[in-house]
């Protein structure tokens, strides 16, 4: 049976788009102002790709998943020998003068892959199962975590236990995968890069340097604060309007909101947020289909996890990973990836709700 669109939904998604032109207006202001307008634009392909997705039934895009996800597993690879190099990651892939992030393909290609196969796996879930789909996440993760990009690549490991879990995780491979997990915490320590380790120990003390890795945590972490109840005003932020605040356009865009438009204007986004995260897991309750359900709880990690760690640091009680804010910080392939995910939900909730 087809029902309506969730209009909350659609209402939530446009209201944090609106909010990124909004507070990126300010915070390009003295960087480039013209990233509002590519922001807009990208805003606008976006709300265009999610709303085609939405009117396609989702089963048919699960059916499509195998080619997908080769497709991005593919585009990773090719970002390591063609990829242009950003902000120390080779993250990037230039195609007809428009730069593509291959990444964020691949939190959507992962995601209906991972709904196909657990989809179609009885619950709860054998061992093999639980191995097969964790390697089927991690093989884009690690692609990604060698660009190095680790906040990307703990998405799609967050993504693939969100699914797991709903899928029918036993308990006692949770409790195996939380060993497994501490027992290659030193061996990860190595794998990380300098700089990655340096932003470890600046979470836990921003002081150790202030003037190099502690910096934008430390200005970020001011400029919330400095907004106080209703914030300094609309372009009249300080961090912002000065320049103390690094990559204040994308990643820390919050930060901006929080000290223009105070804690109030904070806890409108994250309301916004929070919604989202309801209405996509009320899809997926709702949902009749397993593979469905099981692309919803996808979608819903990916969103939910991203949206907690981007708040989660700028506020300083997560590290420093480089994760962007979704609907909100500026990027092309970010914005319209999410979107699509967004039609996705609605495709889920139009064609799978009892």
């Amino acid at each position: 049976m087809r029902s309506q669109d969730d209009r909350l939904l659609w209402g939530v998604a446009i209201a944090l788009s609106l909010i990124s032109l909004v507070a990126l207006r300010s915070a390009s202001a003295t960087l480039n102002p013209s990233l509002v307008w590519r922001q807009a634009v990208w805003v606008a392909v976006g709300a265009c790709a999610g709303w085609f997705v939405s009117r396609v039934a989702y089963f048919r895009w699960i059916h499509v998943a195998v080619p997908f996800y080769a497709l991005s597993v593919l585009l990773l690879v090719v970002v390591e020998a063609a990829g242009t190099m950003k902000l120390g990651a080779e993250r990037w892939l230039t195609i007809g003068g428009l730069s593509l992030q291959p990444s964020e393909v691949a939190k959507l290609a992962t995601a209906c892959m991972l709904a196909r196969y657990l989809g179609s796996r009885p619950s709860p879930l054998s061992l093999r199962s639980l191995v097969v789909s964790g390697a089927l996440a991690s093989w884009p993760a690690v692609l990604i975590l060698v660009q190095p990009d680790l906040g990307t690549a703990t998405i799609l490991w967050a993504v693939w236990f969100g699914t797991a879990w709903v899928a029918g995780m036993r308990r006692r491979h949770l409790a195996g995968l939380c060993l497994f997990a501490v027992a290659l915490l030193p061996v990860g320590w190595h794998v990380l890069k300098d700089y990655q380790r340096a932003r470890l120990l600046v979470f836990l003390n921003p002081h150790v340097d202030p003037l190099g890795t502690g910096y934008t945590i430390i200005q970020s972490t001011i400029a919330i604060g400095s907004g106080q109840w209703v914030g300094r005003g609309w372009m009249a932020g300080t961090q912002n309007q000065l320049n103390f605040l690094p990559e204040r356009h994308a990643d820390f865009l919050y930060s901006v909101i929080g000290e223009e438009w105070g804690f109030l204007g904070s806890c409108v986004v994250v309301g916004l947020i929070g919604c989202l995260i309801w209405r996509a897991v009320r899809i997926a309750v709702k949902n009749s289909e397993r593979e469905g359900r099981m692309l919803a709880a996808a979608l819903t990690s990916w969103i939910g996890y991203q949206a907690v760690i981007n708040m989660g640091m700028v506020m300083g009680l997560a590290p420093v990973v480089g994760i962007p804010l979704p609907l909100v910080s500026y990027g092309g392939s970010a914005m319209v990836t999410t979107w699509m995910a967004i039609g996705l939900l609605q495709s889920i909730h139009r064609f799978g709700i009892r």
